[in-house]
């Protein structure tokens, strides 16, 4: 990307209304169908070929594009086995993967909390300064040990005291935490007062080591069975168990148009959503819905 005529870029913001399972289809230990990590931290994604194949039906049925609008906006899909001829087409959109930007876990006050870290904020308005040009928030509150910053301290907290699934936390309600809770919650929900007060009321930044933690032990894990028609018993070899990343969910990524004017075939400007999409697997058992929002 040039840093002198920066490509236009828009931001992708998913909220997940039910748990989600997007696959790396490689056993992990006793998890037989685990959900995709990053490498580097362990922290959940959704990669930017599984977003893009959905956002394309999105809008081949939704919009009722034409296919040759679609390849141009999101290039050829992949050729079948026996198409030995047809050479792939590169669209004008490119896509990320979508990072986790809030994790829900369990608080012995208030059910659940919108869960961030230092780290997940900072990679967030870098990537924000890289594509966009523009930032969310300015500052990044810091944490370490076993504090947490809430954005309000009516919610999840008890004589500073929050219980974070079996932590033990030093709760402190701060304003720079309230300033990027209100941004992202008014990003995401724009002028609904009452789903933006939601997020506020939970919403809490504990340290990086803590969100790691959690990261690895607040997704959910469901045992699937598959049934003999006719015994009613479990089928020889049909028990596995499968990971998803728990409804309430906040993942954010960026889609960048590849290509400028006069060369730019789909404008950019016809990239909006603000509606529900299933992504992942397990669609037919409730799996995988989804609020999309780009702006």
């Amino acid at each position: 990307m040039s840093q002198t005529t920066p490509h236009k870029a828009k931001l992708v913001l998913l909220h997940a209304l039910t748990p989600v399972h997007v696959g790396t289809g490689q056993a992990v230990a006793n998890i037989d169908l685990p959900i995709t990590r990053e490498k580097a931290t362990g922290f959940p994604i959704i990669p930017a070929s599984a977003f893009k194949g959905v956002l394309r039906d999105h809008f081949k049925f939704s919009a009722k594009w034409d296919n040759d609008k679609l390849t141009k906006a999101f290039g050829s899909e992949p050729p079948q086995p026996n198409d030995t001829e047809r050479q792939p087409v590169g669209g004008d959109w490119a896509f990320t993967d979508l990072r986790i930007l809030c994790l829900p876990v369990r608080s012995f006050y208030g059910t659940f909390a919108y869960v961030t870290c230092p780290l997940v904020l900072r990679r967030f308005k870098q990537m924000m300064q890289v594509f966009v040009g523009s930032e969310l928030f300015s500052e990044v509150p810091a944490v370490e040990g076993t504090q947490v910053l809430l954005a309000s301290d009516k919610t999840l907290s008890r004589d500073n005291k929050v219980y974070f699934e079996e932590l033990d936390l030093e709760a402190k309600d701060d304003e720079p935490t309230r300033q990027v809770a209100n941004k992202l919650a008014r990003k995401l929900f724009g002028e609904n007062n009452k789903e933006v007060q939601v997020l506020l009321n939970r919403f809490a930044i504990v340290s990086d080591q803590v969100f790691d933690y959690f990261s690895e032990t607040a997704t959910e894990i469901a045992a699937r069975v598959r049934l003999d028609d006719a015994t009613k018993t479990v089928a020889g070899s049909a028990l596995w168990y499968e990971e998803f990343v728990p409804a309430e969910s906040i993942f954010y990524g960026f889609v960048v148009h590849t290509k400028q004017l006069p060369e730019a075939q789909v404008a950019l400007d016809e990239l909006k959503v603000d509606g529900y999409l299933q992504i992942g697997g397990e669609a037919t058992i409730g799996r995988g819905l989804c609020r999309v929002v780009i702006q």
